[in-house]
């Protein structure tokens, strides 16, 4: 097949490691014989409406995955539809350029709404091609996206894809309540892990009186929620638990105020912020650890955490939503309150009974939920069924 995938956001110059998974499925993809391109859609506002240039696109022929970007300056006040029908066209002519070079896809599958999904959708629908849409976006469940013409396109689009797939069976319920949608809109799909994470697997012993490492790593937004974790490691510290650290990789905005914030609360000696990591890294840093925490306040999935499972470690996590879907007593915590005292006690818990969970079935249990084999194979499946019944829809209008 040939399968054109328009994320919503991806990885740049600036970037290098945004949007890593819609890389590694594009990749997984072409591993097992498909033709993939990628055109990332970045949708821009603008200061003025008379700016000479409102467009800049780029190709970048990736290891062979072909990849044009374009950055559309549209957003026009108060005339959203317009300013969504100009970016529309804006990544249709892209599409064009795409096809000239690299022919017509059989499917194109977007991921998110907004902006790459919509897009997708225009085209699909003036170029009479199957369309597939992933949604990953917690703006749906935080309260990010309210306006009423953004709820009805994303209905418009969840319903009348030939595909809709969502990422966990949590955000599956949480997302069709939010929008009033039927409870069979979406099919799940999980997100995969990218074979490096199994490879070299080792086991990660603790002796009582080492230092215990634990590893975080996500950007660093408000969503993600740092904080408690700092708040926890200072619990542990006033109960005389010293022999511990925290690694925190990732970049983001918070950057300066949660540093400010381990120094203020006098924690410098037991936290090392990383910055951002490239996938190595982070495979290098989830060995290294003895257990993967993570407490945002919404998560659709959780890459990081079956990142962590490939690897053998057990996690940490809060009751976010799609961490649901995998993690169990057999291989980690779920916090159900979100409360430093909490989140402290399950990290004492792992320190105590660290040694009885079996890593080797802990990523073993991975690879057979989230393997690339595994995902590839529930994509391409997918895949063949929308087309299937696609050019069975083509078959009885052209009758």
């Amino acid at each position: 097949m040939h399968i054109l995938i328009i994320p919503s956001w991806y990885k740049s110059i600036k970037e290098p490691v945004l949007g890593t998974f819609f890389e590694e499925q594009a990749r997984t993809l072409m591993k097992a014989g498909h033709k993939v391109g990628i055109i990332y859609p970045q949708f821009a506002s603008v200061g003025s409406l008379f700016q000479k240039k409102d467009e800049v696109l780029n190709f970048v022929d990736d290891n062979g995955l072909p990849t044009y970007s374009i950055v559309h300056q549209a957003y026009i006040p108060k005339m959203r539809k317009l300013s969504y029908k100009l970016f529309n066209e804006a990544v249709q002519r892209v599409y064009n350029k795409y096809t000239q070079h690299y022919g017509v896809p059989d499917i194109i599958h977007a991921h998110s709404v907004f902006h790459g999904g919509m897009a997708g959708y225009y085209i699909a629908k003036n170029k009479h091609l199957p369309f597939v849409i992933t949604e990953h976006l917690t703006s749906f469940m935080t309260g990010d996206i309210t306006h009423p013409e953004d709820i009805e396109l994303s209905c418009e689009i969840f319903c009348n894809a030939d595909a809709a797939i969502i990422v966990s069976n949590n955000f599956k319920k949480d997302i069709e309540k939010s929008l009033h949608l039927q409870n069979d809109t979406f099919k799940v799909i999980h997100n995969l892990v990218a074979d490096i994470f199994f490879d070299d697997f080792k086991v990660k012993t603790y002796q009582q009186g080492e230092k215990f490492c634990f590893f975080t790593n996500s950007f660093l937004l408000p969503r993600k929620n740092h904080q408690l974790i700092f708040d926890a490691l200072h619990i542990l510290i006033n109960k005389g638990i010293k022999n511990i650290e925290l690694k925190v990789g990732g970049d983001g905005p918070l950057k300066c105020s949660l540093s400010n914030y381990v120094n203020e609360n006098n924690l410098g000696e037991y936290v090392t912020f990383l910055g951002a990591l490239s996938r190595q890294q982070v495979k290098i840093e989830t060995s290294d650890c003895h257990s993967f925490v993570l407490t945002s306040k919404y998560e659709t999935f959780g890459v990081v955490l079956i990142e962590s499972l490939a690897c053998g470690r057990p996690v940490i996590t809060t009751n976010s939503g799609g961490p649901s879907d995998f993690i169990n007593n057999s291989n980690g915590i779920i916090v159900n309150d979100n409360t430093p005292e909490q989140l402290a006690d399950a990290m004492i818990q792992m320190l105590n009974n660290y040694n009885t969970y079996n890593q080797t079935e802990i990523s073993n249990y991975c690879r057979q939920k989230f393997s690339e084999k595994k995902i590839e194979a529930d994509i391409e499946s997918m895949y063949h069924k929308v087309l299937s019944e696609f050019h069975k829809s083509k078959q009885t209008i052209s009758k």
